[in-house]
């Protein structure tokens, strides 16, 4: 199962600048030599939305997003960065200001999905848990997409209490999400996870 662009991030959840209308791409790690090069850490599958030319908007902790151009870009030797640089950031010094925003699109904006395993991670959030039998287990409070391995945190009684469990996002644990049904079925029993202490 793939995930494709972040929705309200963490950091930004807690300050509350980030709000539903608004979806995280990447996010500014650090400046990169003395131009004014930016390094992004990808948080979508569309690296493409970084050419040169582009609008992007940066988020930085507080406030609204403000505008900016791609004036170019460049690969990074990993998979999840790349490299660019900013209309008007023309050194390090200028660049600085950046580092540690992120860059978002309203949410309008986000690319169309091409296959029914792809999902955003707002789309999950609410969603009835079934277990293998079709049995409502629970409920979907969040998929956590930026983890090292992707995992739904679902709220379950367990043990005769309230609580949340995390299951793997993977085919291996997650058989089936029905986007009309608002559901989603479990591979195994919620009693094989271990709940969040």
């Amino acid at each position: 199962m793939a995930i494709s662009e972040i929705i309200n991030l963490k950091a930004h959840k807690e300050s509350g600048s980030l709000n539903d209308s608004w979806i995280a791409v990447g996010k500014i790690r650090k400046t990169v030599g003395l131009k004014g090069w930016l390094r992004i850490g990808l948080l979508t599958d569309y690296p493409d939305r970084f050419a040169p030319g582009s609008e992007i908007y940066i988020q930085k902790r507080f406030g609204e997003p403000e505008s900016a151009i791609v004036e170019d870009w460049r690969d990074h030797f990993s998979d999840s960065a790349i490299e660019i640089k900013i209309e008007g950031a023309d050194d390090c010094d200028e660049a600085s200001a950046y580092v540690n925003a992120m860059i978002v699109i309203p949410k309008e904006e986000r690319e169309e999905l091409e296959s029914d395993t792809e999902f955003y991670p707002d789309e999950l959030e609410g969603m009835t848990v079934l277990s293998p039998e079709g049995e409502v287990v629970g409920e979907v409070v969040k998929l956590e997409a930026d983890a090292p391995c992707p995992y739904i945190l679902v709220k379950a009684t367990y043990g005769g209490k309230v609580t949340e469990v995390m299951i793997p996002f993977i085919k291996a644990f997650v058989g089936a999400v029905d986007r009309a049904k608002k559901t989603v079925k479990l591979v195994e029993p919620i009693s094989f996870h271990v709940p969040v202490e």
